[in-house]
């Protein structure tokens, strides 16, 4: 970029921001290693090193940066602001300025400053430019800052429709800002005040909204033209003008205004001349609404942040995330408001009011088992049986003591040994005795069901030939009739369960169905389970039907009042955070 434009550029810069001390734009060799001075404020400035850590500081970290009160000048504190430049995605150079110490709170504005410097900048081409476009460049800024030069906004575009007036040879420049959805003059060239009722400015401006309805703009006479002229006709016919040209401003994608010039015949506007205005009021616009905005009130800037907003907040742009937005939030005001069931879940297991052990009465080894679990039995059907060949040995030897006994007790009796024959008749019950206990134990050998109902444990077919223990449980049966319901109700959820308290059950095989419940009792004590720490609680259910098979797991839902939908879907993890945080409060 050409050092001068650069200059004029970091001038104005500097005539928008308050107490200024210095500023500097270094540009970065091609391999950016070393930095060269392109422009510097004031001009007279000769040292310029105090900027290189800074700037090296924003080239580091790619961004926006400030060191505050990084420096002390006869007293008085100062601050360094940095902003690398980008234009179309390339390093330009970096623009730091020192000037006098604010407030953390205000360094926001000075950074939004920057930036629309730099947007205004980027307008301009970054090539080395040819001369005649350089004088043009210079003109541009020449003219900005002549605007800035003037102590207020109003003074400022007076100024600049003068200007425009003397370089392209107008007899007026009319500038209007767009108030609504119509655009109101605001300055006219060679009057310093002039009546909005005028016939002149009513023209004006309704060449003006033509040319910002249109969004183009509009060249009168022009013949190939294909846009609408009637206003810009009804303004040459009324007085006289030769040509009139109407170009929008637009800043930050918004019409910020218009401005209308009007030439005599004798020197009329070209196409070329039209597309050389609206170069230079491209430059102009964002400079002209930073002023402007400067200088307003906080009672307007609050109303058209307000506005802004609303209008981002209700416009027609990312519908579609509004429309997730607006759903979300009528959900959780809805939520807020209605209220519910609350229930309290939990997993079910289907149990027998009553289960019966069928245990081994002998110890021996398994010969047979005729059911598993899951099969429906009846009373007194044979389960299973244990070998009894040992039994039986045991049996036949004790008959032939007894035999034995017997033949010694005869001759005991024939000896007249009365001592001999009460202790052989002593031995000879005693072996009766185990003659009775093998015959009991060979009688329950077979291990029959005490009543009818079905298997819900135990499954000896893969057994067969293993040795049992007298009273190792086998299997384990429940009747058909008689169930509970057994819920495991986590710890954080069992303070809103009470004996008395209706529910529905619904089972894994028997889903379409939804049964009934009434809890009956609570566990006082918890059990550790896959990780969670549970509550045994007994329900009751008032009608089962036949379906219903002990061992059925399901989902078991307990009736707990009414509360809002919100408190339902959010109370767990609020109850956890809350727990979180009182953990860790000192």
């Amino acid at each position: 970029m050409h050092s001068r434009f650069s200059e004029k550029w970091l001038e104005t810069v500097c005539s928008l921001l308050p107490d200024v001390h210095s500023a500097v734009f270094m540009v970065p060799d091609q391999a950016n290693n070393q930095l060269h001075l392109l422009a510097s404020w004031p001009e007279t400035l000769d040292k310029h090193k105090d900027f290189l850590a800074t700037v090296k500081y924003a080239l580091k970290k790619k961004g926006e940066i400030c060191f505050s009160r990084a420096l002390v000048i006869d007293g008085q504190a100062l601050d360094y602001f940095a902003k690398p430049v980008y234009i179309r995605a390339k390093l330009a150079g970096v623009l730091a300025i020192k000037m006098k110490h604010l407030p953390a709170a205000k360094h926001l504005s000075v950074f939004h400053s920057l930036r629309r410097s730099v947007k205004w900048l980027g307008l301009a081409s970054f090539e080395k430019p040819e001369s005649g476009n350089d004088e043009f460049y210079s003109h541009v800024v020449g003219v900005l800052a002549s605007c800035f030069e003037q102590g207020s906004y109003q003074q400022g575009l007076m100024r600049m429709v003068a200007e425009l007036t003397s370089h392209f040879n107008c007899e007026r420049v009319a500038f209007a800002e767009l108030q609504g959805h119509h655009c109101k003059v605001i300055a006219l060239s060679n009057s310093a005040e002039f009546d909005q009722r005028s016939n002149l400015v009513r023209k004006i401006a309704d060449a003006m909204d033509e040319a910002v309805e249109q969004d183009s703009a509009i060249l009168f006479p022009n013949a190939e033209s294909k846009v609408i002229q009637r206003a810009h006709q009804e303004l040459a016919r009324k007085f006289g003008s030769g040509s009139i040209a109407t170009i929008p401003l637009i800043t930050e994608r918004k019409v910020f205004g218009a401005i209308t010039l009007l030439c005599s015949e004798e020197l009329p506007l070209e196409a070329k001349t039209l597309e050389l205005c609206q170069q230079t009021l491209s430059l102009l616009t964002p400079f002209l609404a930073l002023k402007r905005d400067q200088e307003r009130g906080i009672l307007p800037k609050l109303w058209d942040s307000m506005r802004d907003g609303l209008a981002s907040l209700f416009g027609l742009r990312h519908l579609r995330a509004k429309l997730i937005t607006s759903l979300v939030a009528t959900c959780l005001v809805l939520s807020s408001l209605v209220e519910a069931n609350f229930r309290v879940t939990a997993d079910a297991v289907l149990e027998g009011e009553v289960q019966r052990v069928v245990a081994a009465p002998i110890s021996g080894y398994l010969l047979s088992s005729s059911v598993r679990a899951g099969d429906t039995i009846r009373q007194g059907e044979v389960m299973a049986s244990l070998n009894d060949a040992e039994l039986k040995l045991e049996l036949t030897k004790l008959k032939g003591q007894v035999q034995k006994l017997r033949r010694e007790y005869r001759e005991a009796q024939s000896a007249r040994d009365l001592v001999k024959v009460r202790v052989i008749k002593e031995q000879i019950n005693q072996a009766n005795a185990e003659i009775k206990l093998v015959d009991q134990q060979l009688a329950s050998i077979n291990l029959t069901a005490p009543f009818d109902g079905v298997v819900i444990e135990g499954d000896l077919s893969q057994m067969l030939g293993s040795p049992v223990e007298r009273g190792d449980a086998l299997f384990k049966i429940a009747p058909l009739e008689g169930y509970r319901i057994i819920l495991k109700v986590d710890e954080r959820e069992i303070s809103y369960v009470e004996e008395g308290q209706a529910g529905s059950l619904t089972l894994s095989s028997l889903s379409k169905w939804d049964l009934p419940l009434k809890i009956e009792r609570i566990t006082s004590a918890a059990k550790a389970e896959d990780g969670a720490n549970i509550f045994r609680v007994e329900a009751s259910l008032p009608s089962a039907p036949d379906a219903l098979r002990p061992g059925m797991e399901g989902i078991g839902k307990i009736d707990a009042g009414r509360e809002r939908l919100v408190w339902i879907w959010t109370h767990e993890i609020v109850d956890w955070f809350r727990l979180w945080v009182w953990s860790w409060w000192p």
